[in-house]
């Protein structure tokens, strides 16, 4: 019986005290949060457009376009790199090269690099932004080359600034 009363005067005691700190008004915080959405497809403009020629060279040549998708306010930038660094290599004997630059958006071609180079960069945006790139490339003569395949793989990224 002891105990039901000492109970009862503590619930008393809780409930008035919470009682007398109420307030006469209150806040909610409500949030929600948006993810970063910061994403590169790049498209290869088919077989004809990444068939490059090796012999005669190329200048120019539409090989893909990226689309590139962000919603960072800052903007963003695109970097391009080459396990070769721009290096056309041939698939049996990767003495036998020729060099290569590649255009982005419109810009003057550069070679690629191992670390990447930056080929765009968008400064702000406003929200969720779409524009699509085209990539064109540039390829060194190589009169005396072998016959073979020369190859080299391009990864394109995209960083929020």
């Amino acid at each position: 019986m002891k105990i039901t009363k000492l109970a009862t005067a503590v619930m008393t005691t809780l409930a008035l005290g919470s009682t007398a700190m109420a307030a006469s008004s209150g806040t909610l915080l409500l949030q929600g949060t948006v993810s970063a959405i910061n994403d590169v497809v790049v498209t290869a403009n088919g077989t004809n457009n990444t068939t490059l020629n090796i012999v005669a060279g190329e200048a120019g040549k539409n090989v893909a376009s990226v689309a590139e998708t962000s919603n960072n306010l800052a903007g963003y930038k695109i970097f391009i790199s080459s396990p070769t660094g721009g290096e056309l290599r041939h698939t049996v004997d990767a003495t036998k090269k020729t060099t290569y630059k590649i255009g982005y958006d419109g810009a003057t071609a550069v070679t690629p690099t191992i670390a990447g180079v930056m080929v765009k960069n968008v400064t702000s945006l406003a929200g969720l932004t779409n524009d699509t790139s085209d990539v064109v490339a540039e390829v060194t003569a190589y009169a005396s080359a072998p016959a073979g395949t020369y190859q080299d793989t391009l990864t394109v990224s995209i960083v929020a600034n």
